[in-house]
């Protein structure tokens, strides 16, 4: 497996990317070692580690020398933000598609396209991704590659699925036969998580654990990291009332979270275990997480996405029933002023 390889070498690898960025005459070389481990930073779950090799070198004068380089470099940046700024998500986005339009060239534009509808996604405005989401999936449906086909067809059902989920079902499954036809796996996995997600809005439950389950069996076949699928699972394991199932999902997307430096997941994951601290009866515990939950996805800049902002939503009614308003009030507080290691030893357990 070539991820394996690259586990073992990849310091080597970051050295000498690293290297090639100091170096005035070393631009090409880095967009080259950028487009050529972005599929591996993204099984890894480094999305910063790619955004500071590629980004500073995408500012210099010398950077579009390659142009069709370029280009994707800007496309695959835009993709990786999205995961750590969603405002830099947006804008390199933007860039990507109005470079890609101005050369003609499809296979940027169609990357661009689908992480620049998804970076709308991320910031709440679905709306405004979806036409660009539908460009890319017409783009590439004459471009005869399914990993490209694949992602863009998520990258568009990330907005469509809120706006017109009645053909999510049918996208979704198109997604994920091109990723089997195609044979990434790394590619499978996001299919198979997203479509699980768009499961959960619709209450069918079985088939969200249907597909968390392949969407993990095809990440562990990459050795990929992340924590999606497992916090997304936790919440099939509550539904179908595993709490304690569901509690040692979460915490084990919290580690990944924690270890990889992904604020997304330690808010999602930490929101999964004040549901569950609520469930079982601590609303004290639970005020604080949902505290320390919210501080983290507001510095993350984003909105709750559901299926999660509605069990929040009624969870945090539960919370403050059972505690009153002055002592809810004081909890959560308390969970918005934690710092990091305080947020993560209270939602481990460590502490109280």
């Amino acid at each position: 497996m070539w991820f394996a390889r690259l586990d073992t070498d990849h310091a080597n690898l970051r050295r000498a990317a690293e290297h090639a960025g100091s170096d005035p005459d070393g631009t090409m070389l880095v967009l080259r070692f950028g487009v050529a481990l972005h599929a591996f930073w993204m099984a890894r779950a480094r999305p910063g580690e790619e955004l500071e090799l590629v980004v500073p070198v995408l500012e210099r004068a010398d950077a579009g020398n390659d142009p069709g380089l370029y280009g994707i470099a800007l496309a695959h940046a835009a993709l990786a933000a999205r995961a750590v700024d969603v405002a830099a998500a947006r804008q390199l986005g933007e860039r990507a598609v109005e470079f890609a339009r101005q050369r003609g060239d499809g296979r940027a534009l169609v990357q661009g396209l689908a992480a620049l509808c998804g970076a709308y996604y991320f910031a709440g405005e679905p709306e405004r991704g979806v036409a660009l989401g539908e460009e890319a999936v017409e783009c590439s449906r004459g471009l005869g590659d399914d990993v490209l086909l694949a992602g863009s067809l998520l990258g568009y059902l990330l907005c469509a699925d809120l706006i017109d989920p009645a053909r999510s079902k049918r996208l979704f499954a198109e997604a994920i036969a091109c990723a089997q036809r195609s044979g990434n796996l790394l590619i499978s996995a996001f299919a198979h998580n997203n479509a699980g997600v768009h499961a959960l809005r619709v209450r069918d439950f079985p088939r969200a654990r249907v597909h968390f389950e392949q969407a993990i069996a095809a990440m562990e076949a990459t050795g990929s990291a992340g924590h999606h699928a497992s916090v997304n699972l936790g919440w099939v394991l509550r539904h179908d009332g595993d709490r304690h199932g569901a509690r040692a999902r979460f915490e084990q997307g919290l580690r990944v979270s924690r270890r990889l430096g992904e604020r997304s997941g330690i808010a999602y994951a930490t929101l999964g275990l004040a549901c569950i601290a609520a469930d079982l009866g601590d609303p004290h515990r639970a005020a604080q997480l949902h505290g320390a939950a919210r501080a983290t996805q507001e510095r993350m800049g984003e909105p709750w996405q559901d299926p999660e902002a509605a069990y929040r939503r009624e969870s945090l009614d539960g919370v403050r029933a059972a505690l009153g308003e002055e002592r809810f009030e004081r909890a959560y507080v308390r969970g918005m002023t934690l710092g990091l290691d305080q947020a993560l030893d209270l939602a481990l357990g460590r502490s109280r």
